[in-house]
């Protein structure tokens, strides 16, 4: 907990414990195994090399701790346990949540947890055992981390049917480098009149119905969009789709099952 929330005070909260009695036992599991978990400073804490190590072993004695209490209380068969993924907006919705139907509905006592985040935030969800699987489109130069490439989003310039003709911008926000990257590869000057941000993907198709400017969209969500027009079909900026996960000695029944059904989905319906 203290690894999740960077902070010995919000860790304790949680745990319900004082932060007293937590600092000691950090420090006893410390002494024990002779290592410095954690570097301290005034407004937080972050784990040692050392310290991911072991984060990396709790998190997999507590799988293997999960599935065998599932096992013993269920069916064999049966999934269970808790399956936690973060992604980025335009895969979670259009392609994660459909992929693992078939798991979720056979198996009523597997929990799930999918988180939406930006970017940048999803490397460290992972590091912090937050979430055991993250989908991104930055390959992990770690060699403990797994990358598998699930397809390529392709990205398309798109406008309204309505409001065909229009100067004026859309995209997420202003650290978001992907509408820059569409034209550069495609060799195009990108001089619009004025940027509006809305941050959401799905904000953004509305924004393009709806006439308030052009934007640079995934094709999977916009090309049964009948209010929406695809620009130029030949000009795509590619963006690959990654899976990543921590490799390990050992994996819960459910991983290969997971592997099996989001690699097949992914397959279908982006780009390979």
């Amino acid at each position: 907990m203290v690894a999740k929330t960077t902070n010995f005070t919000r860790a304790a909260e949680t745990l319900n414990i004082s932060q007293s009695a937590l600092s000691q036992r950090i420090a006893k599991l410390e002494e024990e195994i002779e290592t410095t978990l954690f570097i301290r400073d005034r407004s937080s804490v972050r784990l040692t090399e050392s310290g991911e190590r072991v984060l990396r072993f709790c998190q997999i004695t507590d799988l293997a701790e999960s599935e065998l209490l599932s096992k013993l209380r269920g069916s064999k068969d049966e999934l269970a346990g808790i399956l936690k993924i973060a992604g980025f907006s335009s895969i979670n919705r259009s392609i994660v949540i459909p992929a693992l139907k078939n798991i979720m509905i056979k198996n009523q006592r597997l929990s799930l947890q999918l988180m939406t985040r930006e970017l940048n935030e999803l490397p460290k969800l992972l590091k912090n055992a937050e979430v055991d699987y993250i989908l991104t489109d930055k390959k992990s130069d770690l060699s403990e981390v797994e990358n598998i490439i699930l397809g390529y989003e392709e990205y398309v310039q798109v406008r309204s049917k309505k409001f065909p003709d229009s100067e004026i911008f859309l995209d997420h926000d202003e650290n978001d480098r992907t509408t820059k990257a569409y034209f550069s590869q495609n060799k195009l000057s990108f001089k619009p009149k004025i940027i509006r941000y809305l941050d959401d993907v799905y904000g953004l198709i509305d924004g393009v119905k709806n006439g308030y400017g052009n934007a640079v969209l995934p094709l999977q969500l916009v090309k049964n969009e009948k209010d929406i027009e695809i620009i130029d079909l030949k000009r795509v900026l590619k963006v690959v789709v990654y899976l990543q996960f921590y490799i390990q000695p050992y994996y819960r029944n459910m991983h290969s099952h997971f592997l099996t059904e989001i690699q097949s989905y992914f397959k279908q319906h982006l780009r390979q």
